[in-house]
């Protein structure tokens, strides 16, 4: 049956299917279960350590604020994480979508010409097989995952407003005197506002005294 469909190999439904399963990352969820949570797992870990961590350090200062720069840290991981984690899903989801289909789209050359094809019974019963006893746990398990990283995200940027709120700030009542941040929090960005301060006065300073240096003397006579 498959040499009289007229379907492109490369846009039929099963061989989109092998694609993903076969794929470096997008095979992930097909590993099992024990190997889709390690991988993630891992993923996880490397956007903590290589990329949230340090991001977070330049935000907060670890030697004193340990705990809002790791909290700070979980909230990009799990960000990044979701962020593949949901390349997956929009793969394995359409994937499934056409495999339950009874029709199937494609394009001949192009865009311009696309066409549907109406599987046969054979077909489509191999395909919903497919669809629901294989692809459908994998979309599944992609879905709760998204769903964990979010949460994760959530309960972290909930925990990291009440560690970092001001003093009397905590329960969403953010002063326009004491700001957003915490004592400790805004010493580091204002250390850095001075010394632009600093350089600023400098520079006028500088400016000013060029400009009387240049400025001709005007004599001005009284008759």
């Amino acid at each position: 049956m498959d040499d009289a469909c007229p379907v492109p190999r490369d846009q039929r439904p099963r061989a989109q299917y092998e694609e993903l399963r076969d794929g470096v990352v997008q095979s992930w969820p097909t590993r099992g279960a024990a190997g889709y949570a390690a991988r993630v797992t891992g993923l996880f870990g490397f956007f903590y350590g290589v990329v949230a961590y340090p991001i977070a350090c330049e935000s907060y200062d670890p030697t004193s604020q340990f705990t809002e720069t790791c909290v700070s840290a979980l909230v990009g991981a799990s960000g990044a994480t979701a962020a593949m984690v949901l390349n997956m899903y929009n793969g394995w989801s359409y994937v499934r979508d056409r495999l339950l289909s009874a029709t199937v789209e494609y394009e001949e050359t192009g865009w311009y010409d696309g066409q549907v094809y109406v599987k046969d019974p054979e077909m489509l019963a191999r395909d919903r097989l497919l669809g629901t006893y294989t692809v459908r746990p994998v979309v599944e398990m992609l879905r709760k995952t998204l769903i964990g990283c979010g949460a994760t995200a959530m309960i972290s940027l909930l925990a990291l407003r009440v560690i970092d709120a001001p003093s009397g700030q905590g329960r969403g009542d953010f002063g326009a005197q004491q700001g957003y941040y915490s004592e400790t929090s805004a010493a580091k960005y204002e250390e850095d506002e001075e010394e632009e301060e600093d350089m600023e006065q400098m520079q006028a300073s500088a400016f000013r005294w060029s400009s009387d240096a240049d400025a001709p003397a005007i004599e001005i006579s009284r008759e």
